[in-house]
């Protein structure tokens, strides 16, 4: 009895042990994500949540470290969440090719590896915030980079005109890739600075006087071919994309290849700005909208050849004459 009696004291020891630090560790998330909550309860439930997480990101890292697992985890900004909620957040719709031209793929010799980042077709990473305006910010990624082939100029363009005045879409409930270029051909895009984002819908501000650049056409390719992804990638620049991020919240860094997510739900619309090879694996090199202090300075590598997670089944870049 006296070493049951003794058992009993330890693990409550060892609990309250626990509950300390990981109540410094959810201090230390609040302080560096700016989180405050509306009461007491709203608090304790949040951070009820965020140990829940925490113990699944220490699990999946043991995992990593023994080699079973390609990337690795972090507590992110989303660590107060539950999937449900993070699911909710993530809101690109895919849909049939409509009006777009099919890709023809070009029949040069591709590099073994390409960066557009490092030739000046890519602007910052941005953040999306608590709206679902993902499929804004993929577009407007696609479309800086053919505007800096067009003019030399890199200019970032804005995902709030998009939001508020792109009305096949859903603004921050979501929205499609290729649907949004048709509106963007007629209207043009302003920039950033001139229409900057608010991360909530809004009433249409648009200015014609103010508009930057307009999309003369745009390319779709074939849905489900990685191989031309890769193509376009390699010869002409960054592609839009949707994909299915659903357990992408908690990404710190390697080569993300998840085997619950799936090639025909897709949630998520991001921008593939290249692509390359580490340790005879092949990846992705993929631009999120989630801040600069997720992922690897807001980008992430995306296992490359199994269309993991549906990486080529929403693919399209605009061209601008």
């Amino acid at each position: 009895m006296k070493s049951f009696v003794f058992a009993c004291v330890l693990v409550v020891a060892v609990s309250a042990s626990l509950l300390e630090e990981h109540g410094a560790k959810f201090q230390s998330f609040k302080l560096a994500h700016g989180k405050t909550y509306m009461n007491q309860a709203e608090e304790t439930k949040r951070f009820a949540i965020f140990r829940n997480n925490l113990r699944s990101i220490e699990q999946h890292n043991a995992l990593y470290e023994q080699g079973l697992k390609s990337w690795k985890q972090r507590v992110t900004k989303f660590a107060d969440m539950t999937q449900e909620e993070f699911l909710d957040m993530l809101a690109t719709h895919a849909k049939p090719s409509i009006n777009g031209t099919k890709y023809v793929e070009s029949r040069v010799a591709l590099p073994d590896s390409v960066d557009w980042r490092t030739e000046g077709q890519v602007t910052g990473v941005k953040d999306q915030g608590s709206c679902g305006s993902c499929w804004a910010f993929s577009i407007t990624g696609s479309t800086e980079a053919a505007y800096y082939r067009k003019s030399g100029n890199l200019v970032s363009l804005s995902e709030q005109q998009l939001v508020d005045c792109a009305t096949m879409n859903a603004g921050c409930d979501g929205g499609y890739l290729e649907q949004t270029f048709p509106y963007i051909q007629q209207n043009g895009l302003e920039s950033e600075s001139d229409y900057p984002y608010t991360g909530r819908d809004g009433t249409c501000q648009y200015k014609s006087s103010k508009v930057v650049t307009k999309v003369s056409s745009y390319k779709v390719l074939a849905s489900g071919n990685e191989n031309q992804l890769l193509n376009a990638v390699g010869t002409v620049g960054p592609v839009s994309i949707a994909m299915d991020a659903s357990y992408l919240s908690f990404y710190d860094s390697g080569i993300y290849d998840d085997e619950y997510c799936s090639s025909s739900y897709l949630n998520h619309g991001v921008l593939v700005v290249g692509y390359g090879s580490e340790n005879g694996v092949d990846y992705w090199i993929v631009k999120n909208s989630w801040g600069t202090s997720w992922g690897e300075s807001g980008f992430f590598k995306l296992l490359r050849g199994k269309d993991m997670c549906g990486v080529s089944q929403d693919t399209v870049y605009p061209i601008i004459n």
